[in-house]
């Protein structure tokens, strides 16, 4: 496997997770619940990834909350990547 050097510019890669849950439930609440959270935790990294990517993930409404264009390409990416890293767990166990 070929070594990629250099500093990576990541996100806290503990938000993605939050996010991922957020995204798909469309309910900080809900992801709050699955990942064992408050809402506020899961408020606050959505927060810091939206910051540390400069770019606005999720519309907060009352009681709801829709992707941005930028959060549903990031989701589907987070997601992708996440079944695979379960997918390669999962082989590795065999």
């Amino acid at each position: 496997m070929k070594r990629i050097h250099g500093k990576r510019n990541l996100p806290p890669l503990s938000t993605l997770r939050g996010f991922e849950a957020a995204a798909r439930h469309m309910s900080f609440r809900d992801a709050a619940g699955e990942l064992r959270l408050t809402q506020g935790a899961v408020s606050r990294q959505i927060k810091t990834l939206e910051n540390s990517l400069g770019l606005r993930l999720f519309v907060r409404g009352t009681r709801k909350v829709d992707l941005t264009d930028a959060g549903e390409k990031l989701y589907l990416v987070v997601r992708d990547a996440l079944d695979r890293a379960v997918a390669i767990d999962a082989r590795a166990s065999l």
